[in-house]
């Protein structure tokens, strides 16, 4: 919800390849130093967009089928159904060799066969702009908004009472500037966003006495975000970093004051590339979040995030991701929860338009009070088929599980299936 992803990554591409012995050729061009299965530029298959003047627009559709046998994530009283879904999305950005300016775009909904109370549709809308002083010194103001939503799956949901997707919206406004002195790196943004809550059926009549857990509006808030990242170039592709973050988030209804809170965060790491084979980000520290209201214990404890990538061929990529983050809560009985997540996935080019992949993750919440805890774990498997450079179909597979829980928590397993058409200019 309240996850703010800041990564600041510092590099050089080096236009050198370790020489491996491949079943299955990959062009020189598309096997720059850094490049992966998932990132690598297909000149055969890549949509070719469109080119308007000094600036490049794409586009591209999607239709899907699916099935999910559990929607509401639950152990007892499984519901089940099949469902539609689309997708669009578009981009116009400039190509020019200084500053740029660029918009971007995207819709997806999805309907459900016969349980419509779970259709949800998301959407963003972002401009951004930047300014280059000069080579090594550059100011950016990005704006967004947005439409996401939380699962009925997740035990924030779950344990709210409320069985329903909750709609919720942000307007983001940031602007950064980075500079470079000598083997010094320099960056500082300030981030400002506006959540705001869609009030939802909760599914069942309302308990005398008890506040409606469908009217989560009551939990609007607002963040703000001021960070300071510093690098040192021990070598090309080789940074040690040190960032300092520090967020203040308030509430916007009276009754909710005592939610409001101040975050600190100190986290030291670096951004290595060892042999062209593996590459890693990695950053750990300490966070402690205080908060105003009287009776709610602060929160504190180590702070972490990362992924590091492996490529044992030019055809498979490797991945793991982790992150450490303290995130607000929709429940009454609880202000936010500590949530810990990993993941390993692995892409590999079965054949050079087919595209294979899986991931492997666990995502466990922590509650201080009350004192509960989930962790849920979901493994999917992918094939993507690029039919042509406007022309790809995506098959998916998602099994989710929680694996682990508190007494008050309940047990569910959960499949998905999808099948995706994509059409892209």
């Amino acid at each position: 919800m309240a996850d703010a992803r800041w990564k600041f990554v510092t590099g050089l591409a080096i236009l050198v390849v370790p020489s491996l012995a491949e079943a299955q050729a990959v062009p020189r061009g598309e096997t720059a130093r850094g490049s992966t299965v998932a990132t690598r530029a297909r000149e055969d298959f890549d949509p070719p967009g469109v080119r308007l003047g000094a600036f490049r627009a794409n586009a591209a559709a999607e239709l899907g089928l699916g099935y999910d046998d559990n929607i509401l994530g639950s152990r007892r009283n499984r519901r089940s159904d099949g469902y539609g879904s689309w997708l669009a999305e578009g981009s116009v950005v400039s190509d020019w060799s200084r500053h740029a300016v660029g918009i971007n775009a995207r819709v997806e909904e999805r309907r459900y066969l016969d349980e419509s109370d779970f259709d949800w549709t998301d959407y963003s809308v972002s401009a951004f702009g930047r300014y280059d002083l000069n080579a090594d010194t550059a100011f950016e103001l990005r704006l967004n908004r947005a439409q996401e939503h939380l699962e009925p799956s997740s035990i924030d949901v779950q344990e709210a009472g409320v069985a329903r997707p909750v709609p919720y919206q942000f307007t983001e406004i940031q602007a950064q500037g980075s500079t470079r002195l000598n083997r010094i790196g320099v960056l500082a943004l300030v981030n400002w966003r506006d959540y705001t809550f869609d009030d939802v059926d909760a599914g069942g009549p309302p308990v005398p006495g008890a506040p409606d857990p469908g009217r989560v509006s009551r939990f609007d808030f607002e963040s703000w975000i001021g960070a300071l990242g510093l690098t040192y170039e021990l070598a090309p592709g080789r940074f040690i970093n040190l960032i300092g973050r520090f967020q203040d988030i308030r509430y916007q209804e009276a009754a909710e004051r005592r939610r409001d809170s101040k975050t600190w965060e100190v986290l030291a790491g670096f951004t290595y590339d060892f042999d062209g084979i593996w590459q890693a980000r990695v950053a750990a520290g300490f966070r402690q979040r205080d908060y105003e209201g009287p009776g709610i214990p602060s929160l504190s404890g180590p702070a972490f995030e990362g992924n590091v990538t492996w490529q044992p061929t030019l055809l498979t990529t490797v991945t793991f991701t982790g992150r450490r983050s303290i995130e607000e809560s929709i429940r009454d009985n609880a202000v936010s929860f500590t949530r810990t997540a990993g993941e390993v996935g692995v892409d590999h080019e079965y054949l050079r338009n087919v595209i294979l992949g899986a991931r492997l993750g666990v995502d466990r919440r922590d509650y201080d009070s009350p004192d509960e805890q989930a962790t849920d774990g979901y493994a999917v498997l992918s094939a993507r088929w690029l039919i042509n450079r406007n022309l790809s179909l995506v098959g998916s597979y998602q099994h989710a599980r929680r694996l682990d829980n508190s007494a008050t928590v309940e047990e569910f397993d959960r499949n998905l299936f999808q099948l995706r058409l994509r059409i892209a200019l």
